[in-house]
């Protein structure tokens, strides 16, 4: 009898969440960094924009905090007015646990104002949080690499 109280409040507690749940697919979180990706390189503002949540943050190479899907899109606008960049992401680490995932990797960045042409590089750190209508990501943060071959004087 005491033994099938244990294993009743054993299987109680393992139904309750009392176990941590392992990390899930990062399919569908790779979808969202490729879509905006594609819609970044397009300058296609509304694509790349619907990849953010509403409350997403970016903190950009050149410093500050970017806060709201509106404010990014303002930054957007300015940014390709000016310029035609291109990016490339390379991923080393993708983890998702729950209504959580990250995204970290290395970033090389073509942008071209008139005939000129600079690359930089550095790492990036994607956050992305499950939400009612799907993957969005919530903070987004490019570092730039000081001294790196690759990378040439900053552009932004």
């Amino acid at each position: 009898m005491m033994r099938a109280v244990v294993l009743a409040v054993l299987a109680i507690a393992v139904a309750c969440g009392g176990a941590q749940r392992p990390a899930t697919s990062t399919d569908d979180v790779t979808a969202v960094r490729s879509a905006w990706i594609r819609a970044f390189n397009a300058r296609q503002l509304d694509p790349a924009i619907a990849t953010f949540a509403l409350d997403a943050v970016v903190l950009p190479i050149t410093g500050g905090r970017i806060v709201s899907a509106a404010a990014i899109r303002n930054l957007y606008e300015r940014i390709w007015d000016r310029l035609t960049p291109h990016i490339e992401l390379t991923s080393h680490v993708i983890e998702r646990s729950g209504a959580l995932a990250y995204d970290s990797g290395e970033y090389v960045e073509t942008v071209v104002s008139g005939v000129h042409a600079v690359t930089i590089a550095g790492g990036y750190v994607f956050v992305y949080r499950l939400e009612p209508s799907g993957w969005r990501i919530a903070e987004q943060v490019f570092t730039e690499a000081t001294g790196a071959p690759d990378a040439g004087p900053r552009a932004r």
